[in-house]
């Protein structure tokens, strides 16, 4: 009966999406945008097929509108460059082709960041000779210099204003998930901060739909319910009628109860300390639970036969295992039927649909440091890292990441040893980065890299890979040269060890590091526990605070998958599902101030 009511539940979710499908497939011209001229409608075709047109055009007239609409659907394509070149190749352009090769010169500045040109571009435009097509893209425009400007509140009001001349079904299912986009990128603050003008229904809307989702995201079983009152409340509203693709996907959630897990560790060998640590962590948060654990050496058994083991056991999931090789194994195994929390990730992952990677990755610390860098207001960090494995991850992730922020690369200066890292500053702050730096960064990244040309006074941060010994010699460096005065400095979390004695914190004055909440607070009774059974050892620590949190994330795995946006608080940071359910972790942020280290998050 349960299910049934579910089942019910979920179709009455989606009717009015249904219906609106239904709308569009009975009568064409309801979404097709068909009334106007050519240029007027929307571009629904391919850009072979604009192209192809053209070139079979029997007058000049009709060749330019073809190319017209061919580079408007380059740039949906992402061949931004191509749509470039196919514009500058227009001459001779009437006033109705002007006007559309203005708005596409707007979008063009606007993705490249480019906003004054893109606010000059769309000046040119005479919005009262627009066709709702043509409002839709120069909304959606003003909705992307904003967000350049991370102005959310403008980003918002002009993607709701494309969402009321949008006709077409996919064109609007896709302007509804960007507006929903931003509003989950929003933080609390600012979204509570947004004043709708009086009767804007539809900015008050999605507010409120917002707030619902927030509201519920820790109880995903409620969200249902959440939704459809809010259904209730804004009948009328786009987004009732056509949820947000995410919302949709969370509505599927099931919430599972695991009763059976194997936890395959090295319990024995070289590793044996690391294993037993983590499974320390595993047993401890595991408390009193009822839930059946059985431990499997990855030391002594193959990963074959552990899998097969694990399945004949009845176990419904594996945490683990944490060797490099170990995990290429079990991706290469038979996991169907179980989900797989991998201890650690490898070259080889790849997105599988029951399986999460987590671990104390130096990416996942990269991510979050991009992140808290980008919120303090850096706009132009410098990324200094060891010439090794470690320096290379932390470089590639951390761009990775700034351009998903900035869209554009990361500085990064790599070192050999802190003695030469006078000159590493030298280097990378210098008046245009080099090309062999380039090319550094591009064989991380394993993609072309444009590298801005900062001069000295542009480098606002220092982001900065080293341990405490290494650190100590760099902020010194630092301290006595003309480079560092104006510099904020920020580090890894590799750089925190209990040997930090007094002069150490008053040496390190006003640089911010990021550490798992577990070693933040020092005074916690759950700390002192555990660092006396541990020796005081923060690696151990580490290696304990993730244990436990793996038994978190494994007992809350359907959550992470299904329910974008849930995120759970973890002795090793914020936990959340990212790009193919690598587990991210936003760490909390410490600052040496007068002699002590004070939490700023």
């Amino acid at each position: 009966m349960a299910i049934l009511l579910q089942s019910c539940n979920i179709k009455s979710l989606l009717m009015p999406f249904l219906m609106v499908l239904f709308l569009a497939a009975c009568g064409t011209d309801i979404f097709s945008g068909s009334g106007g001229s050519l240029l007027q409608r929307d571009a629904n075709a391919s850009s072979e097929f604009y192209l192809n047109r053209a070139e079979q055009a029997t007058n000049n007239t009709e060749k330019t509108n073809y190319q017209l609409l061919a580079a408007r659907v380059l740039l949906t394509e992402n061949k931004m460059s191509q749509a470039e070149s196919l514009l500058a190749s227009l001459q001779k352009l009437d006033k109705e082709q002007t006007l559309d090769k203005n708005l596409l010169m707007a979008q063009i500045y606007a993705n490249k960041r480019a906003n004054s040109d893109a606010n000059t571009a769309l000046q040119a435009v005479p919005f009262n000779q627009l066709s709702n097509s043509q409002k839709a893209r120069y909304y959606i425009t003003q909705a992307k210099i904003a967000d350049n400007q991370n102005n959310l509140t403008d980003a918002l009001r002009s993607l709701v204003f494309a969402d009321q001349v949008i006709s077409d079904t996919e064109r609007k299912q896709q302007n509804i998930n960007n507006i929903w986009k931003l509003l989950r990128a929003g933080n609390a603050t600012t979204l509570r901060n947004i004043a709708p003008e009086s009767g804007d229904i539809a900015l008050n809307g999605w507010l409120s739909l917002i707030n619902a989702y927030n509201s519920n995201i820790a109880q995903p079983e409620n969200l249902r319910n959440a939704i459809q009152s809010w259904r209730s409340a804004y009948p009328n509203h786009s987004a009732a009628y056509l949820l947000p693709i995410e919302i949709q996907d969370a509505l599927n959630y099931q919430q599972v109860s695991l009763s059976n897990i194997a936890l395959l560790l090295p319990t024995s060998g070289n590793a044996q300390l690391i294993g037993n640590t983590i499974k320390k962590g595993f047993d401890d948060a595991r408390g009193q639970s009822a839930v059946t654990i059985t431990t499997y050496d990855t030391m002594t058994t193959p990963m074959a036969d552990i899998i097969a083991q694990a399945k004949a056991n009845g176990a419904q999931a594996i945490v683990g295992p944490l060797i490099k090789n170990q995990v290429d194994n079990l991706l290469a195994g038979d996991t169907s039927g179980l989900q797989v929390l991998a201890l650690n990730s490898t070259a080889n992952a790849q997105p599988i649909a029951n399986v999460c990677y987590y671990g104390l990755s130096p990416e996942a610390e990269a991510r979050s440091a991009a992140d808290r860098i980008w919120n303090d207001g850096i706009r132009n960090p410098l990324v200094i890292v060891p010439q090794n494995d470690l320096g290379q991850r932390t470089a590639s992730a951390f761009n990775l990441r700034w351009q998903q922020l900035a869209a554009t690369d990361a500085s990064t200066q790599f070192y050999h040893s802190p003695n030469d890292i006078l000159a590493a500053l030298q280097s990378g702050l210098g008046n245009s980065q080099s090309e062999q730096r380039s090319e550094t960064i591009a064989a991380i990244t394993g993609a072309n890299v444009q590298t801005n040309s900062y001069t000295r006074e542009d480098i606002q941060a220092l982001y900065i890979v080293a341990d405490s010994n290494d650190l100590l010699d760099i902020k010194n460096t630092i301290n006595n040269s003309a480079y560092g005065r104006n510099l904020k400095l920020y580090a890894t979390s590799r750089s925190n060890s209990p040997n930090n004695g007094p002069d150490y914190r008053l040496t390190m004055e006003g640089l911010k590091f990021s550490e798992i909440p577990f070693l933040s607070d020092t005074q916690n009774s759950q700390y002192n526990q555990v660092a006396n059974a541990l020796g005081g050892d923060y690696s151990l620590i580490r290696l304990y605070a993730m244990g436990s949190d793996a038994w978190l994330l494994i007992n809350k795995f359907n959550e992470l998958r299904q329910i974008p946006g849930y995120t759970i608080n973890g002795l090793t940071g914020k936990l959340s599902a990212g790009n193919g359910c690598n587990i991210d972790r936003d760490m909390t942020w410490l600052e040496y101030q007068g002699g002590v280290i004070r939490i700023l998050n």
